[in-house]
């Protein structure tokens, strides 16, 4: 049986802006996107692989710097003998205006410029289907109705939104029952920037490769790409990261602590000094805390930048409550801790606004500074 090897990729959204991070990183991070991609194409020569089948998204937005599309286009000069089909999505629609019309591509790319269509690869007995978003939006299924010649192995790359229903997204909406009814030998999507697993519907194979670079904190741990063996109703696919740098949360318990520096300590020795010193973190606090303890998400960052690649801090910590003794104070503070309490137990839909508040009006009944903007 003939197989044929193939590396899947996608959704590199080059160029993007990277507006959460400070000016600085954004830079280095928009290089290292490249370097990512750079480490692609080592990874598809080093393998051997037969087919690079990029999955849309290429490019984040209409703001792509000319020397990133010289870097593609040079990059994919490398892989010689390897071809390459991409199927453009939702950020990098094929249209008059579009990127891909602004490069030369080497004779080994083929992009897939409309509605569905297939190119065969006597070579491997392949054929290599795919379509190509022309604006943002694809409000219905651009493989549905497909009909395959089953005397080749049958390959689909294609940027779109598994959906319930057939009119259930706006990114090329494609249902499990489209993929059953294509009798396709492999699906490879884009669009989705976490991996998948290898899927499989009817006879029919399919995956998300996500995304081979985290760009912020809904895009969390490994990141990579869809390499293996594709054959006539068969695949032998893993995934392989590809990621630089990943980003995480972290949930650290502060409670019963008693100051900054035991904060500090509690952080630091929570993480491994070379996961801190090579990736993205955001630190949320939890636990209960004394009312004294002003929980300053500021002054906490600055005892813990220096110690990381990149840190945020999020305070989410409640405030520690002795019920008994707010029962005997009748203080305007414990007046007001009683009532509060009373609507936390009697409104259970609002329960995080009123603790929200009952932490903001223990601090400044306490006398001490509020910082609303920790709480937005």
């Amino acid at each position: 049986m003939k197989k044929v090897k193939i590396l899947q990729a996608g959704d590199l959204h080059f160029d993007t802006p990277f507006k959460d991070l400070d000016k600085n990183i954004s830079a280095v991070s928009k290089e290292e996107l490249l370097e990512v991609f750079r480490r692609i194409i080592d990874i598809a020569i080093e393998e051997a692989v037969d087919i690079l089948l990029l999955t849309g998204d290429i490019f984040d937005n209409m703001t792509v710097n000319k020397k990133t599309l010289i870097f593609i286009k040079n990059q994919l000069e490398r892989l010689n003998k390897i071809k390459v089909f991409i199927s453009p999505g939702n950020h990098d629609p094929y249209f008059a205006k579009s990127f891909y019309k602004m490069i030369s591509w080497p004779d080994n790319v083929y992009i897939f410029k409309g509605g569905l269509e297939s190119v065969l690869l006597e070579e491997f007995n392949l054929a290599i289907w795919g379509a190509a978003f022309n604006s943002h939006h694809v409000r219905e299924s651009l493989i549905k109705d497909i009909r395959i010649d089953e005397k080749y192995t049958n390959i689909m790359v294609i940027h779109g939104d598994i959906s319930n229903t057939e009119q259930g997204n706006e990114y090329n909406p494609i249902t499990l029952k489209d993929i059953r009814e294509s009798k396709l030998d492999y699906i490879a999507i884009g669009h989705r920037h976490n991996f998948s697993g290898i899927l499989r519907e009817g006879n029919t194979f399919y995956g998300y490769a996500g995304c081979p670079q985290g760009r912020g904190f809904d895009e969390l741990e490994d990141k990579g790409i869809i390499i293996g063996e594709v054959s006539k109703g068969a695949v032998n696919l893993e995934f392989l990261r590809t990621s630089k740098r990943n980003y995480y949360i972290r949930e650290i318990d502060i409670s019963n602590l008693e100051g900054y520096h035991e904060i500090r300590e509690k952080i630091l020795s929570s993480i491994s000094e070379e996961e801190r010193k090579n990736n993205f973190y955001k630190i949320t606090l939890k636990g209960e805390v004394d009312t004294y303890l002003r929980i300053n998400e500021e002054v906490i960052l600055q005892n813990i930048k220096d110690d990381f690649y990149y840190v945020k801090v999020i305070d989410k910590t409640d405030i520690k409550l002795n019920f008994d003794e707010i029962a005997k104070d009748y203080s305007i503070k414990g007046v007001f801790a009683k009532k509060l309490l009373e609507q936390i137990k009697e409104e259970e839909s609002e329960k995080e606004v009123l603790k929200m508040a009952l932490k903001l009006g223990i601090q400044s009944l306490s006398q001490e500074e509020v910082n609303l903007n920790d709480y937005k």
